[in-house]
């Protein structure tokens, strides 16, 4: 069989073009983060006071996304079925200038994660993309991953109602 030169120049294109794309693909970095019940780890008076059993957990999950930005992912493990989780970030900010002292801006950033989620008994998982880098959102992003109770009624101002918080995209 013979080949002309431009089956050859297409076959090489189209060879070089599946190669170049699927070696895109294994570049893409993703990293998961664990979040545990709130029991107080940031400081006296900040431990959850509530009735929701005190198993929940939560993993996050952020990928990179090919044509930019972030995709991520949060499963909370042990939900009350039927019950509407609200999770989200809050950028870190001085205390001093936030209207309740807290050390995050208390309306929580859409641009990064903010879902609502509703419990099964099991696990439940809620995605966003954003439009910020993975090395952003992992490495120098400042700001808080919140759970607040379905049980009670959402303040971003007391602690004692989160159920799970912490760094976002942190260990």
């Amino acid at each position: 069989m013979k080949l002309s030169m431009q089956s050859v120049v297409g076959l090489t294109l189209g060879a070089s073009l599946v190669l170049g794309l699927s070696s895109c693909s294994e570049d893409l970095q993703t990293a998961t983060y664990s979040y545990s019940f709130n029991t107080g780890a940031l400081g006296a008076g900040t431990e959850y006071n509530g009735t929701h059993p005190d198993n929940l957990t939560a993993s996050m999950t952020v990928t990179e996304l090919e044509e930019g930005g972030s995709e991520i992912s949060v499963t909370l493990t042990n939900t009350l079925d039927g019950e509407t989780y609200m999770l989200h970030a809050h950028d870190a900010a001085d205390p001093a200038s936030t209207p309740n002292g807290t050390p995050y801006n208390e309306t929580p950033n859409s641009d990064v994660f903010v879902q609502m989620l509703t419990g099964n008994g099991a696990s439940a998982t809620a995605t966003q993309t954003t439009t910020l880098s993975y090395e952003e959102i992992t490495t120098t992003y400042a700001g808080f991953f919140v759970v607040h109770d379905p049980t009670q009624a959402i303040s971003t101002t007391d602690l004692q109602t989160y159920l799970i918080v912490g760094d976002f995209a942190r260990n």
